[in-house]
């Protein structure tokens, strides 16, 4: 089998961005309840009409995720009967993994038959409204409920149980690891940790995603403040470029310290990632939940514990400006200064 072919990361990423959207109305929805509402909802109340809109939303986290998959797979055919596997995840209790699972199941199936089946011309048209739709969802739903359903259901569970039961060195675990994965500066594997939370927010888990967002306000921030810090340490190019960086950073844009990892990388890297691993274990440990996905600063007034996510993002930064500092050559390169001058002059000339 060829696995390249099959494209299951594109696929998987398009059911993702799907997803994105749907939790981020449902977070901010639930994290607006809480900001009127406090952390415990009276009923009745308008912070508990917020909280059932966004409840309402974060429950189709799993159907869209499945129907995404399905449609990146099979096309619009894969749409219907992906809704009503991720639906059939949701009751089931499989959640995100299910919603995977289901997703290529059902796209898969749906395009098998698609591929198959031949229906004479003058009913060609009940192929995309009926034939499709009715035998894929039937394939899928029997398959999903007899086969797959219960074991990722259990899977699912244990995952979510094991991460709400997490706090104090077990969390410093967690987070830490979920800021390690910011390795690539808003690449894959910070794609994945991102992919990671936000499903666990569909179950309730708000932990790993105060985790992922300050690890990923990090990296352009505490080298923004590294060039704040030993000005004569970097060049007048990357000096402007922090100006860029650290803003980016407040608004959870990682990709903001790409400037810096192209002229040093290595040294980049490592404070970086240091930073964001321990700004993300310290705000687990503090017990620091985050319902919503996006944000930057704008979605710390969100989250239960806001001096302590503070506190922890602070005390990254500072990791990564001192690491960055303290392997950096005491001055920058004269040639570096005057390469940058005259780049500047030709450009702007």
């Amino acid at each position: 089998m060829d696995w390249k072919k099959m494209q299951l990361k594109r696929h998987a990423l398009t059911g993702i961005s799907y997803m994105i959207p749907v939790v981020v109305a449902g977070g901010l929805c639930m994290g607006l309840a809480k900001v009127f509402g406090g952390w415990n909802i009276a009923a009745g109340t308008f912070a508990a009409i917020l909280d059932q809109i966004g409840g309402a939303a974060i429950g189709f986290t799993v159907p869209v995720i499945t129907a995404g998959i399905a449609y990146s797979i099979a096309g619009r055919p894969g749409i219907a009967p992906g809704l009503a596997i991720g639906t059939l995840a949701n009751s089931m209790g499989a959640g995100f993994l299910g919603g995977l699972i289901g997703g290529f199941l059902t796209g898969y199936i749906t395009l098998l038959i698609k591929k198959k089946i031949k229906l004479p011309q003058a009913m060609i048209g009940l192929m995309p409204v009926l034939v499709i739709p009715l035998l894929a969802t039937l394939a899928s739903g029997l398959i999903f409920v007899c086969i797959l359903g219960s074991f990722v259901s259990m899977i699912n569970g244990a995952i979510t149980a094991f991460l709400l039961s997490m706090s104090d060195s077990s969390g410093l675990i967690l987070g830490g690891l979920l800021g390690l994965m910011r390795i690539d500066m808003g690449g894959p594997c910070a794609q994945a940790a991102y992919a990671f939370s936000s499903s666990m927010i569909a179950n309730g888990v708000y932990g790993p995603m105060s985790a992922t967002l300050v690890s990923g306000m990090t990296p352009p921030v505490g080298v923004g403040l590294a060039v704040l810090i030993a000005r004569k340490r970097f060049t007048g190019a990357e000096y402007q470029a922090a100006k860029t960086a650290i803003p980016l950073g407040l608004c959870f844009i990682t990709e903001g310290v790409f400037p810096f990892v192209a002229s040093d990388p290595v040294r980049t890297i490592i404070s970086c990632t240091a930073g964001s691993a321990v700004s993300g274990a310290l705000a687990v440990f503090f017990g620091c939940e985050m319902p919503i996905p996006h944000g930057g600063v704008f979605a710390i007034p969100f989250c239960n514990k806001p001096l302590m996510f503070i506190l922890a993002f602070i005390i990254g930064c500072l990791v990564t400006a001192l690491l960055l500092i303290v392997m950096k050559p005491k001055t920058a390169s004269d040639s570096d200064d005057i390469e940058q001058e005259l780049t500047a002059d030709i450009e702007f000339s």
